[in-house]
């Protein structure tokens, strides 16, 4: 009997040709589009699935002064989470764009620091070795790394360096199916290094008589801190977070977008609801079409009632009729979405693997999708007595008024999201079009020097210093003789980069204004115009620092003359030590020295910044800003190409997309 329903549907859909290569367009893109978006949206909310009860770990975030880090759970037992609370702990350093040596080459890398503990946070596949961090000079790679650093060849037992140390790699590990937050390259034992330099970022695992909201009450509340030897005071709380909110947390997102992966809630709504609008729109098409085949087939149906088809026959019908149409459409979907996958895979800036849930999706628009429109269909028509269905009571071709209403909704929902798409292109087109204010054009980020920072200058020799200067000395040189090179400056920071500070101006009205630690040569190179005042010619290590303001921030302290704008700081803006003495800069009121012309330093729709520019001296390390002239960018690369082989092994990030 089902065989005899099937090949029934079967005729139809062949005989009303018109009518079903309309519907399966229609279904097949409407789907392919809420596929695609319905997977992306999945992988944001199931990031770090993975993880051993993701619902158990906690991270502190610390907030000195406004600038929020993730950090590690404080000795005060006022504002801390109580040890009874606490069952297992994991503590991590962030060493990301470090440096490593295989086969004598440098490679770039982010690295992570940790210890076994990590492994109970946290489940990864063991491709090769073990998961073993308990010697200082272990190493665990990922599969991808791996791959980059020893080929098809077995890396297990394999030696790399770094700062100098010998590591032997003692484990492989798959990258997982789930999107996660960490984006390491390598693992490696804390012990390698007694002080790394940096804040701890640690790991919680909390028992359930722990209560996040009312640890936050007590912890989420400003503390005055005195710092240790210096003036001035420092303000900080503390602010615990589950971890399956960390990928969703807003502010750290751009401190820590290289180590670890962020996401956007808003995005996520913005989506879904596309994707509510592209499937309704796709059912409404389908129910207006099928709509116009069931006015036709009335006198049928009515017919087949006279000779005795039941209720349940006539609903098989129409299912078996709906199935087979949505099957087809799904099956093209995603025929469309394998075909498309560069494409959709470059705008998400990521590759989407298949999943069980792409499995349950298909299975569900298959079973559910036909099933509504059938019981739909069949509430309509399927009560009506054989003689109502037999009766041709509509005139106009069967012109009702609920598929009037319908179609109303179908082009009501079609042209909003027209309007829609309009707008965000539009919007798009504006923010890529649109200046920030500052140069962009034939700029390269390279990154030259195949040493890492150095974390403590007690433990440096005196050789090993004279070494690394004298490198940077000799690239220099190098590169100043580069005549396709029109300028170039070394800078820990970019033009983007910036740290909320408190600033007080001379009536002692305290304002929050975006610090930036810059050498005099990041203005001229970034073509951003001082307005008034200026700098002095040079400014040596050791020597006084320089302030400078933007626009809003003159505005914003509530100046309009240069010469009396006198600023402070409530701590230490840097510290320096001249002659065994230390000198703390930016704690008394200092003169401004010069204005500098607003510009966008993050996103546009975040609109301008007030910004301080505490002007030092020329830096030595950090990332080489390379200002290369007209249509020599090739040129250029080609020449650090040469340069590498001598002295560095060299990553180039180009603007617009060039990379050796």
């Amino acid at each position: 009997m089902l065989l005899i329903k099937i090949k029934y549907a079967i005729r139809f859909l062949l005989r009303a040709k018109s009518y079903t290569v309309i519907n399966l367009i229609g279904l097949s893109l409407s789907l392919a589009c809420c596929i695609i978006l319905l997977r992306y949206i999945h992988r944001e909310l199931t990031v770090d699935t993975h993880a051993n009860d993701l619902s158990t770990i906690i991270v502190p975030l610390r907030d000195i002064d406004g600038n929020i880090y993730p950090g590690e759970n404080p000795g005060n037992k006022d504002y801390s989470v109580d040890e009874k609370y606490i069952e297992d702990r994991c503590k991590l350093v962030d060493e990301r764009n470090s440096t490593i040596i295989s086969n004598d080459v440098a490679y770039k890398t982010n690295l992570m620091a940790a210890d076994t503990t990590f492994f109970h946070f946290f489940n990864y596949r063991v491709l090769e070795g073990s998961l073993s961090l308990d010697s200082p000079h272990d190493v665990i790679l990922t599969e991808g790394y791996a791959m980059k650093l020893f080929g098809k060849e077995s890396p297990i037992g394999k030696n790399i360096y770094f700062d100098g140390k010998m590591l032997t790699v003692s484990g492989v590990i798959e990258q997982s199916v789930c999107k996660t937050t960490f984006n390491f390259d390598a693992l490696v034992s804390k012990k390698l290094r007694q002080d790394w330099g940096k804040l701890n970022i640690e790991l919680i695992r909390v028992n359930p008589g722990f209560d996040i909201q009312k640890q936050n009450e007590k912890s989420n509340v400003y503390h005055l801190q005195k710092q240790n030897n210096l003036s001035g005071n420092m303000q900080m709380r503390y602010r615990y977070i589950s971890w399956k909110d960390f990928y969703f947390e807003t502010s750290i997102c751009d401190k820590y977008e290289k180590f670890f992966r962020f996401g956007n809630r808003n995005y996520v709504f913005v989506l879904s609801g596309v994707v509510f609008l592209l499937f309704l729109v796709g059912v409404l098409n389908f129910v207006n079409l099928y709509s116009v085949v069931m006015q036709k087939r009335r006198k049928i149906y009515g017919v087949k009632k006279v000779f005795g088809l039941s209720g349940r026959g006539l609903f098989t019908e129409m299912w078996m009729e709906n199935f087979l149409l949505f099957a087809c459409a799904v099956f093209l979907s995603w025929c469309i979405i394998e075909t498309s996958s560069g494409l959709w895979q470059g705008l998400f800036s990521e590759k989407i693997p298949v999943t069980g849930f792409d499995w349950f999706l298909s299975l569900g628009l298959l079973l559910l999708v036909p099933l509504f429109t059938a019981i739909f269909f069949y509430i309509r028509y399927g009560y009506k007595n054989p003689v109502t269905s037999m009766r041709l009571v509509i005139s106009e071709n069967g012109k009702i008024f609920s598929r009037y209403v319908f179609l109303f909704l179908q082009y009501s929902i079609t042209l909003f999201l027209m309007i829609l798409s309009l707008y965000f292109q539009r919007h798009f087109d504006y923010l890529i079009n649109s200046s920030h204010g500052y140069d962009t054009d034939e700029i390269m980020v390279a990154q030259l020097y195949n040493h890492n920072r150095i974390v403590n200058y007690k433990s440096t020799t005196v050789n090993q210093l004279k070494e690394r200067f004298e490198r940077i000395k000799n690239v220099g040189k190098k590169l100043d003789e580069c005549p396709m090179i029109e300028r170039w400056m070394n800078s820990s920071t970019a033009v983007w980069d910036g740290s909320p500070t408190p600033i007080v101006n001379d009536k002692d009205e305290t304002f929050e204004l975006q610090s930036k630690f810059v050498s005099i040569e990041f203005f001229d190179f970034w073509g951003l115009e001082i307005v008034d005042g200026g700098f002095p010619d040079r400014i040596d290590y050791g020597g006084e620092n320089v302030i400078v303001l933007n626009r809003s921030a003159m505005k914003l302290l509530g100046y309009t003359d240069l010469k009396e704008a006198f600023v402070r700081s409530t701590s230490p803006l840097s510290i320096s030590f001249v002659d065994n003495k230390l000198i703390e800069f930016g704690v008394d009121m200092t003169p401004v020295s010069a204005v500098v012309e607003d510009y966008y330093m993050g996103h546009l729709t975040e609109g301008i910044k007030p910004m301080i520019f505490i002007v030092g001296a020329k830096d030595a390390e950090g990332d080489v800003m390379i200002k290369v002239k007209k249509d020599r960018e090739k040129e250029v690369i080609d020449y650090l190409r040469k340069l590498r082989k001598k002295y560095i092994t060299l990553r180039i990030l180009h603007t617009n997309g060039l990379t050796i």
